[in-house]
This record gives C-alpha cells, sequence and structure tokens, in this order.
C-alpha cells in the first residue's frame, strides 16, 4: 500500500490500552499500525466480511506478534451497537469499500455503483456514531471523487 495509508491510523490516534474497532480492517496494514500505537495493549475489533482476506491480515498480525486483534468475519454494519461487548471502545476506524479511483487506472466509475458506494460509506459512519463510548472516528478512502469523501462527511 502507498505511504499515505498509514494517515488514518495517525489521525486516529488510539491510546495505549484502547478499545477501538476497525470496521473493514483487511488486509490489516492500519490494523497491524494501530497495535503499534497501542503498545499492542488495548483490544482491536476488527471487522471484515472476506474471510480469505481477513485471514490474510491474522498471518499478518502473527508475523508481527501483534495479540491485541480481535477478528471477526463479519460485516460492521450488523455488530449491535448495544452489545455489551462494545460498550467501551472509543475509536473507530473506518475505511470503506470505494470506487478505488485513488489506486487504480480502472476504478468503479458508473453513477449507480458511485451512488451506492456512497450510501454505504454513510451508512458505515452513522453506524460507529451509535456507539455510545464512541469519542473519534477516522474516515478514509482510496477515492478521489468528492461524493465519497466530502459529500460523505458533510450531511
Amino acid at each position: 500500500q502507498q505511504k499515505a495509508s498509514a494517515f488514518p491510523a495517525i489521525a486516529l490516534d488510539p491510546p495505549r490500552g484502547a478499545q477501538v474497532i476497525d470496521a473493514c480492517a483487511a488486509p490489516g496494514s492500519k490494523t497491524s499500525q494501530m497495535a503499534a500505537m497501542m503498545c499492542n495493549e488495548g483490544q482491536i475489533f476488527a471487522f471484515d466480511r472476506d474471510g480469505r482476506r481477513l485471514k490474510t491480515m491474522m498471518t499478518l498480525m502473527q508475523q508481527r506478534h501483534v495479540t491485541c486483534v480481535e477478528p471477526a468475519e463479519k460485516d460492521f454494519l450488523k455488530i449491535s451497537f448495544k452489545d455489551a461487548k462494545y460498550r467501551n471502545v472509543t475509536h473507530f476506524l473506518l475505511d470503506p469499500s470505494c470506487s478505488s479511483s485513488g489506486m487504480t487506472a480502472q476504478p468503479l466509475t458508473k453513477p449507480a455503483e458511485m451512488q451506492q458506494l456512497a450510501k454505504n460509506q454513510k451508512e458505515v459512519i452513522l453506524h460507529a456514531m451509535r456507539f455510545p463510548s464512541c469519542q473519534r472516528i477516522a474516515y478514509s478512502t482510496c477515492s478521489v471523487h468528492e461524493q465519497e469523501n466530502e459529500e460523505v462527511v458533510q450531511d
């Protein structure tokens, strides 16, 4: 990944011992970066819908001796903000699916696809805000489109 992919974790700045949700965690670069920032203390709940990518992430965690990550093959939007397990989560890293317009020569560009991506991105942000102890959210995409960035967070 590019160097810019390190900025969301730096912006989130989870303190040592924090409870964090990484909503779209795989392949795990940002997850392992946060674990290092937290001195491998606290807990990172790492969600991803893709089991194959999640396995890749867990291999990375093992290679880097990360023990504070709890992976789950789940859609973050299906995680209940009322679940007592997540009542102390204060920091949220949100890097949802996007058009990849900043990373690939053939990004998604169809208006209907872009609209659906933006809708999902907004849902992810609003869902994180429902968690009772939420203090800080870092939202990022690898898109250059305002529709997936500024317009998603303006409302």
